[in-house]
């Protein structure tokens, strides 16, 4: 079994084991973000709901006005295709929630390829929140002051989060092949000092002729003393 090298981890736990965090984190999200939109896309109550709500908040917000004309168009948009949208955001979960079980699969195992899909994956999830994030954070300053500053702060933490735990990943998946280099290596190194199979043959055969042959002169010898005693 491969093993990797305890380096670079964060406070007490090694890269493995932040890696197999960071999969049950994502997996446990995943299914945190899964039921709540399975449940809308069949329920056509909790949609009305959720949209009655957005609208009054739309509504009740006096910030700038064309701001909100937008953000009303967007919602619209949203509004009537909102089976389409939660389709797609399903599909998305339910791959990146496979590719997480792939990432704990992969660490447990030592399988360096099974790391690719999350980080690829993930690393388009990081590119769409970079998006979101410079989007809503422009926006956000004609909502209000609180919104202004809270939205920024928590969105730039929880992005800057995961992209350590992102390249914590990247770290695991560059120090697992460099293990299996050397094991190739080694294993190379070792194939080139095996002996040739016809010499170990012929040592073999000529320790066995050792003691036979001694066993003879042992023999010989007492047959001399024994006529010289006769």
């Amino acid at each position: 079994m491969q093993k990797v090298r305890h380096k670079d981890g964060c406070l007490c736990f090694s890269s493995r084991c932040l890696v197999l965090w960071t999969g049950c984190l994502w997996v446990l999200l995943s299914l945190l973000a899964l039921l709540p939109c399975v449940f809308v896309l069949v329920s056509s109550p909790a949609w009305d709901l959720g949209r009655q709500a957005v609208k009054g908040w739309l509504q009740e917000n006096h910030g700038d006005k064309k701001v909100n004309d937008v953000a009303g168009i967007c919602f619209d948009w949203i509004d009537r295709n909102h089976k389409v949208v939660l389709a797609g955001l399903i599909i998305t979960v339910i791959v990146h929630l496979l590719f997480s079980l792939l990432l704990i699969l992969g660490t447990m195992l030592y399988k360096r390829l099974l790391f690719i899909p999350w980080l690829v994956t993930d690393m388009i999830l990081i590119i769409f929140m970079v998006f979101v994030f410079i989007c809503w954070t422009f926006l956000s300053f004609f909502v209000g002051l609180l919104v202004a500053v809270i939205f920024p702060f928590v969105s730039g933490l929880l992005l800057g989060v995961r992209i350590c735990l992102w390249r914590q990943v990247r770290f695991t998946f560059i120090v697992l092949g460099e293990t299996d280099r050397d094991l190739l290596a080694l294993r190379k190194q070792q194939a080139e000092y095996k002996p040739v199979p016809g010499q170990g043959t012929e040592q073999l055969t000529y320790r066995r002729k050792l003691p036979s042959i001694s066993e003879r002169s042992d023999h010989d010898q007492g047959q001399q003393y024994s006529q010289h005693d006769v």
